[in-house]
């Protein structure tokens, strides 16, 4: 019988993030593309955070399987000074729909570090309440890079008023263009 664990763990980018590519740092969006396909093929799911140079993550899935893939993760020349914050047993998958969720969420985040006195993201001085908050954040937004998301805002389009649909559909064209031009790149990265 497969026993599931949840690991919550922090590091620190060894590169210099150098702006956003569709909303994505270019490091970290080759990192989700690699982590998406290997977490898939290995039964693993999960949720991403970049911010202020760290990377806040939670991975789920069977022991044997996240705590190979941690151990990998300790020798990943990308990132350093890991610090595992949590590893606990499951019941079951918060991220069952995603191999790796990732969650831009500047607004949202600035907003709670302010509400807990933090003047920017560095979870190496979080607290245990910061970390619920901070995953109770992650859990609750979007993906904007997976493709339901695309796929919700086409549902929400055929709710909208008919007279309101036509400036809707310029959304909708907009986030199906993105999701086009970040997996474009994605492909160009890895070839």
């Amino acid at each position: 019988m497969q026993t599931l664990i949840q690991i919550i763990y922090i590091s620190r980018s060894t590169f210099t993030p150098s702006g956003l590519t569709m909303g994505i740092e270019p490091n970290v969006a080759r990192i989700l593309a690699k982590s998406r396909l290997n977490n898939r093929r290995n039964g693993l799911v999960g949720v991403l955070y970049f911010g202020d140079g760290c990377f806040f993550q939670c991975l789920e899935g069977d022991e044997t399987a996240v705590d190979a893939l941690y151990a990998r993760l300790q020798s990943d020349s990308r990132h350093k000074d890991i610090k595992l914050f949590s590893r606990k047993r499951i019941a079951a998958l918060s991220y069952s729909d995603w191999a790796m969720k990732y969650v831009p969420i500047e607004k949202e985040m600035t907003r709670l570090l302010k509400e807990g006195g933090y003047k920017s993201f560095d979870p190496y001085q979080f607290d245990d309440q910061m970390i619920r908050k901070v995953m109770a954040l992650l859990q609750a937004s979007t993906d904007p890079t997976a493709a339901s998301h695309v796929a919700d805002l086409i549902q929400q389009s055929a709710e909208v008023p008919v007279g309101e649909k036509s400036n809707y559909r310029w959304v909708i064209f907009a986030a199906i263009a993105a999701a086009i031009v970040i997996g474009a790149l994605l492909l160009l990265r890895f070839k």
